[in-house]
């Protein structure tokens, strides 16, 4: 490792030993110091806006980073607020344009928050200029409880695709609702369907029921037709999804005065970081003020922070790998606990930082997370590892999928085509109404993104039993032979968004089936940690362009229409399955060929449960 003189300066030095709280010795002085270093560079370059007040007081102890809040807090003009001259949190709360209410909400949750407990204001705070900011706050341990740490951050482009997902679930309402040429809406043709189900159970004479289901199942294949053309269109209208950070310069420095630490260099500093005090290693006095401070909120963070000050060069802060160094990033995305599925994600991610801010998703040590990245002013980069509250802050609606799996449940009905008989009627009647059913929560469930940007029930409880027995449904659709293999782990429970999973099992199946496919395996399996499922057909399978674009589908999650190869389809089955997978933790869709190169394999997989 390279290193400087260290210089016998002691004005203002701190020895080493008393900021890490244990000796250090000559030998490990440069890397302890290092280590140091990187922590004062990462705070004092942060996007997010880094702090500490006194509860006691409200007294701002200590501010750091804060690069994506240069337009609100930064040297505009006469009248833009200077952090150095804030003295308080409530004052910069303010300076931020957060109103006096919700700045008070804030120090009262700090007030009740136990040593070393941590929070998250999980419904962003809107600010005078628009900008939506999520907030989380630390208390720190004993003897430092009056003190509690803060993290800032400018959430406006999540609060953007929110904004987008409601759009989206009314437009889709206005479709539903919509009445062509006087006929009825798609809304009022299932309404029909559902009220005359009941007569349909009742009935005994034959020639009554046939009649009836016919035409009830003709309008079902109105509304589905129609929904379909809706799905198309919007397509064709919409804009794609962006919420990655577009005003992020990154050569962004900040420039809130306060926050002007001296290290905005790395390399520069490196070799001056370092003198001796009383015979041993410390910082130079200039630093460490500074340092102290970094160090200290680091080791308290309620995030995992990363830094690459150089190529080969990766440090992990603080975690399960704190303090230490690494020379690949795939080294340190193991170190850090990245799940096995989202390894490759989380190493093209720390790659794309380097050159632009960005943001990104992947789970670490059991838990999904959100990476929010920035390149460094000294040619590296630079990321912070937040628990995800998408779901909290956002819904995290897939509207497009949920529309998508409304239309496939009409699917369920078109049993109705071939009910003729009272045994017949006897036959499906469970099912019909379980469809039903279905169907009505479906509605609601949109009717309720569109008025709120969330579902009714964020999360529930299911098994795996239950999607593996809504992959067997489609088998009354088609003609073929669905497998199931479940080797004794039907009853795992998962916590997730309800009836995602059948959607997404039921999709792939009947995808099969249109391909051509006569039989079809779904099984499911626990691989170390993992649960394991998988949809094999014996269809037609794909060349290997057509493999090759569905697997880029998959890694951009940009919607393509020439997907589908269907009349009756839209493009959209395989992306929301995709996406449905996504939202467990480590989960992921992979497609291949089958067996012998023969059908088509689609494998999920997702960690099991804590």
């Amino acid at each position: 490792m390279n290193s400087g003189e260290q210089k016998d300066d002691t004005q203002g030095a701190v020895r080493l030993a008393d900021v890490v709280g244990r000796p250090v010795s000559n030998d490990e002085a440069w890397d302890v110091a290092d280590y140091l270093l990187a922590c004062l560079t990462h705070v004092s370059n942060a996007r997010p806006l880094f702090g500490v007040f006194c509860t006691h007081t409200g007294q701002l102890e200590w501010t750091a980073g804060g690069a994506e809040f240069y337009r609100v807090l930064g040297p505009l003009g006469d009248n833009t607020p200077q952090l150095g001259s804030i003295a308080l949190f409530s004052q910069l709360l303010l300076a931020l344009g957060i109103s006096s209410q919700d700045g008070q909400f804030l120090l009262e949750d700090a007030a009740y928050l136990s040593p070393g407990a941590a929070m998250t204001v999980l419904k962003p705070l809107v600010n005078a200029r628009g900008l939506s900011l999520r907030v989380v706050l630390r208390r720190r341990d004993e003897p430092n409880d009056n003190q509690v740490q803060f993290t800032i951050m400018d959430v406006s482009a999540f609060q953007e695709t929110a904004r987008h997902t409601r759009a989206m679930a009314q437009a889709f309402i206005e479709n539903l609702d919509a009445c062509e040429d006087g006929e009825l809406s798609v809304r009022d043709l299932l309404g029909s369907v559902m009220n005359d189900l009941q007569t349909l159970f009742d009935l005994h004479d034959d020639g009554e029921i046939k009649r009836l289901a016919q035409d009830m199942s003709l309008r079902v294949t109105t509304a589905s037709s129609r929904m379909v053309a809706m799905l198309r269109t919007f397509e064709e209208d919409s804009t794609q999804d962006d919420w990655q950070p577009k005003d992020l310069n990154p050569g962004l420095r900040p420039v809130i005065a306060a926050h002007n630490a001296p290290v905005t260099d790395w390399h520069e500093w490196h070799s001056k970081v370092l003198c001796t005090k009383d015979g041993e290693p410390a910082l130079v006095g200039e630093l460490a003020a500074e340092v102290i401070h970094a160090h200290s909120f680091v080791q308290n963070a309620a995030s995992i922070m990363l830094i690459s000050p150089s190529p080969q060069r990766f440090f992990a802060l603080n975690g399960q790998a704190a303090q230490k160094e690494f020379a690949t990033v795939e080294n340190l995305v193991r170190a850090i606990g990245v799940e096995e599925n989202s390894t490759q994600t989380a190493v093209a991610f720390f790659a794309t930082i380097k050159d632009q801010p960005s943001l990104g998703l992947f789970s670490v040590d059991g838990s999904n997370v959100e990476a929010w990245g920035r390149p460094g002013l000294y040619g590296g980069w630079q990321a912070m590892l937040l628990p995800s509250v998408g779901a909290a802050v956002n819904g995290g609606v897939d509207v497009r999928g949920l529309f998508h799996g409304l239309k496939n449940l009409l699917l369920h009905l078109q049993v109705l085509y071939v009910v003729n008989t009272r045994k017949d009627v006897d036959q499906v009647q469970v099912g019909l109404h379980s469809t039903i059913e279905k169907i009505q929560d479906r509605l609601s469930d949109l009717d309720t993104v569109a008025k709120t940007g969330h579902r009714d029930q964020l999360q529930v409880k299911e098994t795996v039993s239950q999607w593996l027995a809504a992959a067997k449904r489609v088998q009354d659709e088609v003609e073929g032979e669905i497998k199931i293999i479940n080797d004794g782990i039907e009853n795992i429970v998962f916590t997730c968004a309800p009836s995602e999973m059948e959607d997404t099992l039921e999709e792939l199946v009947r995808n099969a089936f249109e391909h051509g496919a006569g039989h079809v395996s779904v099984g499911a399996t626990v691989k170390g940690d993992h649960l394991c499922m998988h949809v094999t057909d014996d269809g037609k399978g794909m060349a290997p362009d057509q493999l090759g674009h569905v697997r880029e589908v998959l890694k951009t999650r940009r919607f393509d229409a020439s997907l589908t190869t269907r009349t009756d389809g839209t493009g959209n089955g395989l992306l929301a399955a995709a996406n449905a997978v996504s939202r467990f933790v480590d989960g992921q869709l992979c497609v291949d060929l089958g067996p012998d190169g023969r059908g088509v394999k689609v494998t999920i997989s997702m960690k099991l449960p804590a």
